[in-house]
This record gives C-alpha cells, sequence and structure tokens, in this order.
C-alpha cells in the first residue's frame, strides 16, 4: 500500500501490511493532513534547500553463534558466555548506528535494550555454566581445589552481578526453605551436594538461554544489519527485509520484523522532515510527537516477535522447569542492570515485575492484556500465534500501562530524553571471562 503526497507524486514512506497485523503501522496520512507533503517529499528525495544529510553504515560481521548451545563442561568450542560477549558487542555497536540513523534527538530502538537485556542473560549464563563446570569429574589430585575455585568464582560472580538474592530465592523454594543469602556463602560444601539436581535444572536453563541469546542474534540482529546496510545504500530496508525473508534467510512469519523496521524507517524520514528550515516550530513539535510514537510502536513489534516467537518457544520460557524456577524468585528481586549512573554512584537498575508475575509468561513479562475473548475487543491488536499452535489459536493482545516492571514499561520510560541519552552513552558492564 503506498500513499501520495499532495504533489501528486509517490512518497518514499510505505506502509507495511500483513494479513496477521492489524495495526495503524503509518503515520503519513496525519502528516499530509498537516500540509507537510511537499516539504516531505522534498527530503525524502533530496529537494531543493536540504542539507542533504547522507546516512553511512560500514556493516558489521555476524558470526555463527548458534554452535554455543551445543557446549559442554571440559571440551573444546564456543561457550554461552564467549558468544554472548560477541552479541553484546554487536548490539552494542547496531546501537551507535541506529541512533546515527534517526538522528536527534536521540531516541531508544529495540537494540539499545538489546544490549543490556543479553548483559544480564550473561551473567546468567556465566553462572550456569560454572556450575555445570563445578559438577564435571576432573581426575587428579588438583579436583577439589578445583571445584572449590569455582565455587569460590560463582558465588563471586553472583554477589557481584547482584544475582545472590535470587538464586537464595530458587533456592529456598526448590529445597528445605532454610536458604539465606549468609547460609548459602557459609555452604559451599552442602551446595556441592546438591549438584546432581542443580546440575540437571542448570543445563536445562543454560541450554534455553543460550537458545534464544543466540537465535535472536540471528534473527533481530540480523534483521538491523540488513535494514542499516541497505539504507545506507540508498535503498528502502524495510523492503529489501522482505526480498530478504521471501528468501528464506530471515524467519518473519507474522510480519513483525518488516512492520517493525517500516515504522524505524518512517520515523527516520519524520526527523529529516522535522528538522528541514522550511518546517515552522509549531510543527517541529508535531513531528517530534510522530516521530517518538513510531519508534515506540517499532520497537514493541520486534519485542513481540522475539518474546512471542522465540523466547516462548517450549524450548525456552514455555518449558515447565523455566516456567518453575521463574515462578520460585520472589517479587522486585530480578533486575536488570542499565548504564552506569553520573559520578561513579553504580548503577541504573530496572525493576523486573516488583508486583508479582511469572517473567516466564508473554503477557506478564511483555506487559500486554489478553483481549481475544472480550465481546467488543479492540480493532487494533497485536495478534500472536505462538510456536506449536495453529492459526486459528492466535491469541490479541493489546499494551497494558497499568503494571510497573514490563517490556512496555521500560521501552516507555527509556524511549527518549535524559533516560534514553544515559542508554546510549553507557554501554553495558563487562562479563568476566570464564
Amino acid at each position: 500500500m503506498r500513499f501520495s503526497t499532495v504533489s501528486g507524486t509517490s512518497s518514499a514512506l510505505e506502509a507495511p501490511s500483513s494479513e496477521a497485523l492489524q495495526r495503524t503501522t503509518s503515520l503519513l496520512p496525519e502528516l499530509l493532513g498537516l500540509g507537510l507533503g511537499e516539504a516531505l517529499h522534498e527530503v525524502t528525495r533530496g529537494g531543493p534547500g536540504q542539507p542533504g544529510e547522507r546516512f553511512s553504515y560500514p556493516g558489521l560481521q555476524l558470526l555463527e553463534l548458534r554452535g554455543a548451545r551445543q557446549w559442554m563442561p571440559g571440551r573444546d568450542g564456543l561457550s554461552g558466555v564467549q558468544a554472548n560477549a560477541h552479541i553484546i558487542t554487536t548490539y552494542q555497536a547496531l546501537d551507535t548506528h541506529m541512533a546515527r540513523y534517526l538522528g536527534a534527538p536521540v531516541l531508544s530502538t529495540w537494540v539499545t535494550f538489546g544490549k543490556y537485556s543479553a548483559r544480564e542473560v550473561g551473567s546468567w549464563i556465566h553462572i550456569l555454566e560454572t556450575m555445570l563446570s563445578l559438577g564435571h569429574a576432573v581426575p587428579g589430585a588438583r579436583a577439589y581445589a578445583r571445584r572449590l575455585r569455582l565455587s569460590r568464582s560463582l558465588l563471586s560472580l553472583a554477589v557481584q552481578d547482584g544475582l545472590l538474592f535470587a538464586l537464595t530465592s530458587v533456592a529456598q523454594r526448590l529445597f528445605d526453605g532454610s536458604w539465606t543469602s549468609e547460609t548459602l556463602l557459609a555452604n559451599v560444601h552442602r551446595l556441592a551436594g546438591l549438584l546432581p539436581e542443580l546440575r540437571q535444572l542448570a543445563g536445562v536453563v543454560r541450554h534455553g538461554l543460550v537458545e534464544g541469546n543466540t537465535e535472536m542474534y540471528h534473527r533481530v540482529g540480523f534483521a538491523f544489519d540488513v535494514f542499516l546496510r541497505a539504507e545506507s545504500a540508498g535503498r528502502n530496508g524495510s523492503e529489501v527485509l522482505q526480498e530478504v525473508i521471501a528468501g528464506g534467510a530471515l524467519e518473519d512469519p507474522q510480519g513483525y520484523l518488516r512492520a517493525g523496521f517500516a515504522l524505524y524507517r518512517e520515523a527516520h524520514q519524520v526527523g529529516l522532515l522535522a528538522r528541514s528550515p522550511r518546517v515552522s516550530r509549531d510543527r517541529q513539535l508535531v513531528l517530534e510527537s510522530c516521530r517518538r510514537h513510531l519508534v515506540l510502536e517499532g520497537n514493541l513489534l520486534i519485542a513481540v516477535q522475539e518474546q512471542a516467537l522465540v523466547l516462548q518457544r517450549p524450548s525456552i520460557f514455555a518449558h515447565p522447569v523455566f516456567h518453575l524456577l521463574l515462578g520460585t524468585v520472589r517479587p522486585g528481586v530480578l533486575q536488570l542492570t542499565l548504564a552506569p549512573l553520573a559520578g561513579g554512584r553504580g548503577y541504573d537498575r530496572f525493576s523486573m515485575l516488583p508486583e508479582g508475575g511469572n517473567w516466564a509468561d508473554f503477557e506478564a513479562r511483555m506487559g500486554v492484556r489478553d483481549v481475544t475473548d472480550e465481546p467488543n475487543r479492540p480493532a487494533y491488536t497485536f495478534p500472536v500465534i505462538f510456536p506449536g499452535t495453529s492459526p486459528s489459536e492466535a491469541r490479541h493482545y493489546v499494551v497494558d500501562t497499568s503494571r510497573r516492571g514490563t517490556i512496555v514499561d521500560l521501552f516507555t520510560r527509556y524511549l527518549c530524553g535524559p533516560a534514553s541519552e544515559q542508554l546510549l552513552r553507557g554501554g553495558p558492564r563487562a562479563l568476566p571471562p570464564h
């Protein structure tokens, strides 16, 4: 579907179409209603008097990281921690280039949040791979010293990354309920005695986290790279993504990736329009509001893709072990560590579901409400066909802004202004090597 400008020529802005997406995915009609068609045509086609803003992107080398899923302690091969380090570096670079692409004022995109989320997941992968290495039998007299060293490393990492209370919470619910932070630190040998049970749980969770981490990198990270390469070459990044999807190199069964990046592209062009000398200050304020809306909606569309279609698969959050473990964590214990605070005052931390809820549940962590069976269901929803279900079983969701500590809450609070600038200027904490 292509809209026309008031001058009668077709616009470079194109609204994505998808049978699965029943949402308004373009603000172009509203912009044309403001009488901005001619100026819009000039900025998107490089008309007279324009600053000739040219975006360039060198491209990134995306590696094949899915082999990390087969890692085993004591064997050579890429570990989940090593794969995670590359993912964070890639997301950090993509975030910088996306900020340049969208221009000022800065706005946070999916990859802005992705780099911090990947670092948080990296902490858990590091702890779980250390636990698995702890239980790996090593012959010789140094086996006890090695186990002690790994035990201390495990607890040190848990304390350093603020995960000790989460581990304690899980231990209390899974075992005899007598664990506290102090007894957990003091009972390394007792912890070692529970290794058979812990190793089984750790293996399931570690595999799921590495699978989700690497799958998002190969889907969403790849999509960002394809989009930015196309835009840098003067092509429509959304259309190029569609070509890649049609060719089978990228999965987007419900059109969320294509739709999200189409909104990023529109936000980029609305930003060019807002900076045009032909646009009044009042119009600029309206355009900046439109631009923020477009990026937020794009972020949510991509998040639905990765949260519902990648993470809610049976081997990850839909796995009963994941549901059990995350359901044992007390409200407010799980936190997402963000950028460093000014003056060396530590880190900004986002509390995940502080009012309660299981992070393994799509609806709870995303911050949406199921309206599938409501008699007066809204016209525009996020329809989702979960992995392993048929199109007839699609669920329909709307954003629920009343819940704190959700992905919707995170995306909204850190979208723009000083909060966004802090995320973009800063970077995730370094993850210690194995």
